[in-house]
C-alpha cells in the first residue's frame, strides 16, 4: 500500500493533474468560507484558541435568554457610566438602578467609580440602542435591594450561600450566626463554632423566630429573631434588609442578617426548612 504523501507526490506530476488539484482546492476553500463556523473547523482542523470565546453579539443574545431574578456583583458609577457585573460572569453589563439602589450606592460610595457589592432583585434586557450604554453587550434593570456592601468590607462575590438559609452577624463583641436547614452555628471570638440542635422557624410578624439548645455536656440556649426591616452594620456601614436578635444564654445582641439560598422568603427554597406549628 502507498503511503499518502507517496500519493501526494506523483499527482504532482503532470501539469494538467497539478491544474486539477488547484482548482479542486480552490472549490474546497469556497465550500469551507459558506459552511457554518463548526464544519469550517472541520475543514482545516481542529484548533483551541482565544478566538473561540463568544463574540459580543452571541453573549448578547445569552443576556437576552437570561430571565433575570436575585444576582449578586459589582455595581460602579459615575459620570457617563453605570455598570453591573455579575460575580458569576465575566461581562459588564449596563445598569439601570432604581432610587433605593441609588441612595444605597451614594451612602457606600465616598467618590465616582468606587466598586460596591450588591445583591439584588433583577431583570436582563437588551442594550439601549443609543447613549452610554450602547456599548455594552446587555442591560440589567436592579430593582429591589437586599444587601449593599463596600466592596473590601465583607466577603462580597466570596460569600457562599448555598445550603444556608440565613447570616446573620453584630459587634461589640463580635459574633456571627449561620442557619441551615438542620441545625444552627455560632461564632464568636471566644468560640470559634457552637453548633445547635435543629430549630423550625416560629412565624412572628414580618420575620422569623428560631430556637434551639446547644449540642454537647452543657446546654446553652439560643434565640434568634429576625425582622425585614433596614438595618445598617454598625462598623462597615453596609446595608442590609433584615435585622437580627440573638439571645444565648439570657445575653442578648444585637446586629444585621442577610439571606441564603434556603431562606424562607426567597421562593426556591421555602421547602427545605420545617416551619413550627
Amino acid at each position: 500500500m502507498r503511503k499518502p504523501s507517496q500519493v501526494i507526490q506523483q499527482s504532482l506530476g503532470p501539469a494538467g493533474r497539478r491544474e486539477k488539484i488547484a482548482k479542486s482546492t480552490l472549490h474546497l476553500i469556497k465550500v469551507c468560507w459558506i459552511m457554518t463556523g463548526a464544519a469550517l473547523a472541520g475543514c482545516v482542523g481542529e484548533t483551541t484558541s482565544a478566538s473561540d470565546a463568544p463574540s459580543f453579539g452571541e453573549r448578547d443574545q445569552q443576556v437576552a435568554f437570561k430571565n433575570g431574578g436575585i444576582v449578586q456583583g459589582i455595581l460602579v458609577m459615575g459620570p457617563e457610566v453605570r455598570t453591573f457585573k455579575p460575580c458569576a460572569e465575566n461581562t459588564e453589563l449596563w445598569a439601570v438602578p432604581v432610587k433605593s439602589i441609588l441612595d444605597a450606592y451614594g451612602a457606600l460610595a465616598s467618590e465616582p467609580y468606587q466598586p460596591v457589592f450588591l445583591e439584588v432583585d433583577s431583570e436582563y434586557g437588551e442594550a439601549p440602542r443609543s447613549g452610554s450604554g450602547a456599548s455594552y453587550p446587555g442591560q440589567i434593570r436592579l430593582v429591589n435591594l437586599l444587601r449593599a456592601e463596600p466592596v473590601g468590607e465583607g466577603l462580597g462575590c466570596e460569600d457562599s450561600l448555598l445550603g444556608v438559609a440565613y447570616k446573620a452577624s453584630g459587634h461589640d463583641p463580635f459574633w456571627h450566626v449561620r442557619v441551615l436547614s438542620d441545625q444552627i452555628t455560632l461564632a464568636t471570638p471566644e468560640i470559634p463554632s457552637t453548633i445547635f440542635s435543629e430549630a423550625p422557624p416560629i412565624p412572628m410578624d414580618n420575620g422569623w423566630r428560631f430556637e434551639a439548645e446547644s449540642d454537647g455536656p452543657e446546654t446553652i440556649r439560643l434565640r434568634l429573631d429576625l425582622i425585614r426591616a433596614s438595618c445598617v452594620d454598625s462598623v462597615s456601614g453596609s446595608l442590609y434588609t433584615w435585622t437580627a436578635s440573638l439571645d444565648v444564654g439570657g445575653v442578648i445582641r444585637f446586629g444585621c442578617a442577610w439571606e441564603g439560598d434556603l431562606a424562607l422568603d426567597r421562593g426556591t427554597g421555602s421547602a427545605s426548612l420545617r416551619i413550627a406549628s
